[in-house]
């Protein structure tokens, strides 16, 4: 993905709160965070089978965050939609990647050290593992979403509402009804949209967006604009998942703030219809 230059950052920039310098700082240590672990990676099979499974786990988990921050990043600094959609299957590669390297740590590692989830959905991984499955339904990869599931469900014992909803309109055996979100709020305010009748469901939304920033007080994107560079921009990327998975009509909440509005209109023009 070609980094912006200044000029282009000013005239696209989708989050006014994003800086340039932050963007340039985040997108360019991610971009040297990329090219490390894939010449790590691309060195010979002897030499490879001698570096310690922790450390092989631990840069490609680092590069699997990396992937699903800079794709945030990306929107927010307005690059165009058709290239964060051409950059989604590699990053679902450094997500598939990190996962095989963690099996492979987790079958030798001590027991103090087994059994822990990929991405643990109570934690903070949440926002990744939200961002990643909506960002894959908005950029019209819904296809793809069979391969990430496993990676979700490694080792997380509790299940997500919001996510197995989402999933399940692409991924076979999820369970729909799963009436609890590990995060609570704002997540658990979207399985009444789910619930609802059709004609009801735009004004849930409509709410739905009016609260999700302070419902998302406890979140670790809440306040980031004020923490410098880990800050990738305010997206309510469910609203917009929502919306097109269950046909919704977003013409009252269109311009409200915190809603990807032109993702949710990509995504239709990828033809991804209402599925629910």
């Amino acid at each position: 993905m070609q980094t912006l230059d200044e000029q282009d950052f000013l005239a696209r920039r989708r989050e006014p709160r994003l800086s340039y310098a932050i963007y340039l700082e985040s997108k360019e240590s991610q971009d040297e965070g990329y090219d490390m672990v894939e010449a790590g990676l691309q060195q010979p099979e002897e030499v490879l089978r001698n570096i310690p499974p922790e450390n092989l786990m631990t840069a490609t988990r680092q590069r699997a965050w990396d992937g699903i921050d800079q794709l945030a990043l990306a929107y927010s600094a307005g690059h165009p939609l058709d290239e964060l959609r051409a950059s989604y299957p590699t990053i679902l590669g450094y997500w598939l990647a990190f996962a095989r390297y963690d099996m492979i740590f987790d079958a030798q590692a001590c027991e103090a050290e087994q059994g822990f989830p990929h991405f643990a959905l109570p934690g903070d991984a949440y926002e990744q593992v939200n961002c990643m499955v909506c960002l894959g339904i908005l950029l019209g990869w819904g296809s793809l979403l069979p391969k990430l599931a496993p990676v979700i469900d490694f080792n997380n014992h509790e299940k997500d509402g919001l996510l197995e909803r989402l999933l399940a309109c692409f991924v076979a055996g999820r369970d729909s009804a799963w009436p609890a979100c590990t995060r609570h709020l704002p997540y658990i305010n979207t399985l009444k949209i789910f619930a609802a009748e059709k004609d009801a469901r735009p004004a849930l939304m409509q709410d739905y967006l009016r609260q999700w920033y302070d419902a998302s007080r406890r979140e670790p994107y809440y306040d980031s604009h004020q923490r410098d560079t880990s800050f990738w921009g305010y997206w309510s990327w469910e609203a917009a998942a929502i919306t097109c998975v269950l046909g919704i009509d977003d013409d009252s909440y269109r311009d409200a703030p915190f809603y990807p509005a032109d993702l949710a209109a990509f995504c239709r023009i990828q033809g991804i219809g209402a599925k629910a």
